[in-house]
C-alpha cells in the first residue's frame, strides 16, 4: 500500500507576523518555517499504517517555492520514503485553487492506494486544498480523522474514527481515498540523528510547475493585523466587592450587560 502525504510548509506558529509595505502579503524576513502541524499529524499516521501491514512507501507531496524544501527534508528525517516537490519561486503566494490543481495534476503521475493531508493549513487558514484536490481527481474524501482503527490492504478499506459534532464516528472508506488528519491520540515522532542523516540521502523528485494557464481564483488585496489587546483588569478586595466591581465594568465600560 502506497501512502502519499501532501506537505505544506508553514510559518512556525510562535512566529512574529509582520506585513509589507504594499499591506498584501506577509513579510518573510526573520520567520521561521516548520512542516504544517496538521500534516506532521498526517505523516505520523501514514508511518504507523505502514509499520502495520509492513508494506509500501510513504511519499511526501509538496508544492511550493525553494524553501519548501526544509518541510520535506524534515518529512523524510520523520520515517518517509521518499518526497515529490513541485519547485517553483512564483507559488511563494499562490491561492488554495491553484496549489490544489497542481497537486491533483501530479498526483495522476503517482500510483497510491491513499492520500492523506492535514485537516488545514495555518498560514492561509483553509481546509480547502484537500477537498479542491480529491474534487478534481474524482475521489471519495473523509475529513477530521483521528484515528485509523483497521487497515485491510488485501480488500484496499480502511476503517477510520472522525470528530463529528462532539461525538466520534466510526467510518469504512474504500480506496483509492483522500482523508485529511487531526490530531487525535498520535504525537508526531521526533526525526532521529540517524533519520536525519538518512533524510538527506532520500530522494526528492523535483518536477516542473504545469503550465495550467491564469487558474487563480482569489486575491488579497488587503492584510490588517489584529488589534493589540488591553491589559487586564484586576480587582482587589473581598469576593462581593470584586463581583460588584466586575458587574458595574461590564455594564458601564464593556456596555454587554
Amino acid at each position: 500500500m502506497n501512502i502519499i502525504v501532501i506537505v505544506r510548509q508553514t510559518p512556525d506558529t510562535e512566529t512574529k507576523v509582520k506585513i509589507t509595505s504594499e499591506q498584501n502579503k506577509v513579510d518573510n524576513a526573520g520567520i521561521t518555517w516548520i512542516i504544517n502541524p496538521y500534516d506532521e499529524f498526517a505523516i505520523e499516521k501514514a508511518l504507523k499504517i505502514k509499520e502495520q501491514i509492513n508494506a509500501g512507501e510513504v511519499i511526501l507531496l509538496a508544492c511550493g517555492p525553494s524553501r519548501t524544501e526544509e518541510a520535506l527534508r524534515q518529512g523524510l528525517a520523520m520515517g518517509a520514503d521518499r518526497a515529490v516537490f513541485i519547485k517553483d519561486d512564483s507559488l511563494e503566494n499562490a491561492d488554495a485553487f491553484t496549489i490544489s490543481k497542481l497537486i491533483a495534476n501530479e498526483l495522476k503521475n503517482i500510483p497510491c492506494d491513499l492520500i492523506l493531508s492535514g485537516k488545514k493549513v495555518i498560514d492561509l487558514e483553509t481546509t480547502q486544498i484537500p477537498i479542491f484536490v480529491a474534487e478534481e481527481l474524482g475521489l471519495p474524501s473523509l475529513s477530521l480523522v483521528v484515528k485509523f482503527t483497521e487497515v485491510d490492504a488485501a480488500n484496499k478499506k480502511v476503517t477510520c474514527e472522525r470528530e463529528a459534532d462532539g461525538a466520534k464516528e466510526t467510518v469504512e472508506v474504500q480506496l483509492p481515498a483522500l482523508i485529511t488528519c487531526d490530531r487525535g491520540e498520535d504525537i508526531p515522532r521526533y526525526a532521529s540523528i540517524t533519520g536525519i542523516m538518512k533524510a538527506k540521502k532520500k530522494e526528492i523528485k523535483e518536477v516542473v510547475k504545469a503550465d495550467l494557464g491564469n487558474i487563480t481564483k482569489t486575491e488579497i488585496t488587503g492584510l490588517d493585523l489584529p488589534p493589540s489587546r488591553k491589559e487586564a483588569k484586576i480587582f482587589e478586595g473581598e469576593i462581593p466587592e470584586k463581583v460588584a466591581a466586575l458587574v458595574k465594568a461590564l455594564r458601564e465600560e464593556a456596555k454587554v450587560i
